[in-house]
């Protein structure tokens, strides 16, 4: 993996020049898609941002040096954040608007002669959208070939985290332990709560939590075991799988069966 602080790399779209893209040229595009919005006392805003673009930045540069031609693009920063609506500077897009945005990536691929692109979410609000996006996306017979990941991890990947959290826990005070230690509050890291459901079967149907209620603390679940060695072990794990994607999709000819033989 390259170092998290290294220089540009042939792909990271926003330090080429437009020369420097056109002699490149891309064969498979990646989106990240973060976020902006609370994640308790002890990290920030940025988050889902900062997580996901190293992750990109990481799986994008392993790839083309192994000889994908993958094009990163800038990182998406506010996405869908209904549920965040009681904090204060969630920001957040409606779905539909998420869903318009991701399709008019999608034709802008098209007229500049990619045909698959790659969307890397780091934000737990999206899935339903991104689902959705895929099906707008495959509906229409001039567009690129889309998937989405959260990036993959290699099969022989072990699970450094020992407190599960879907906000703000142990896995993502860890990542951002290895990426901006600087904004890590250490001195604010706890065991924050999480929200009972007064229908427990709830727990086993879909519906949209307000997390003001589920996380009062905008964070949920133990974060003082949190380390920069396990966030570190997450991410280059999870970009290491992403580069495997990116270079089989770079190389594979794209023709009216694609993805299938």
């Amino acid at each position: 993996m390259v170092p998290p602080d290294s220089p540009a790399f042939p792909g990271l779209l926003e330090e080429m020049t437009v020369d420097e893209v056109r002699a490149f040229r891309p064969e498979v595009v990646v989106l990240p898609l973060g976020s902006t919005e609370p994640h308790g006392p002890h990290l920030p805003y940025g988050t889902d941002t900062f997580q996901v673009t190293r992750l990109c930045r990481l799986g994008v540069a392993q790839a083309n040096r192994d000889g994908a031609r993958a094009l990163l693009y800038p990182t998406l920063p506010i996405t869908n954040n209904a549920n965040f609506r009681q904090f204060p500077f969630a920001l957040r897009m409606g779905v539909r608007t998420l869903m318009q945005v991701l399709v008019d990536v999608a034709e802008q691929c098209r007229d500049d002669g990619v045909k698959k692109l790659v969307f890397v979410n780091g934000h737990g609000g999206n899935p339903g959208a991104l689902d959705a996006t895929l099906r707008e996306i495959a509906g229409r017979d001039d567009l690129p070939f889309a998937c989405w990941t959260w990036g993959i991890p290699p099969e022989d990947y072990v699970n450094p985290f020992e407190h599960p959290s879907d906000h703000a826990g142990e896995k993502e005070t860890s990542q951002m332990l290895w990426i901006r230690p600087d904004l890590v509050r250490s001195d604010q890291l706890a065991d924050n709560p999480f929200g009972r459901l007064r229908v427990p079967s709830l727990a086993k149907a879909s519906f949209v939590r307000p997390w003001h209620l589920y996380v009062p603390a905008s964070a949920g679940g133990e974060t003082r075991k949190a380390t920069a060695a396990k966030g570190e072990t997450y991410i280059t794990a999870h970009a290491t799988g992403l580069a495997k994607l990116l270079v089989e999709l770079s190389a594979a000819e794209f023709d009216e069966r694609f993805p299938y033989v």
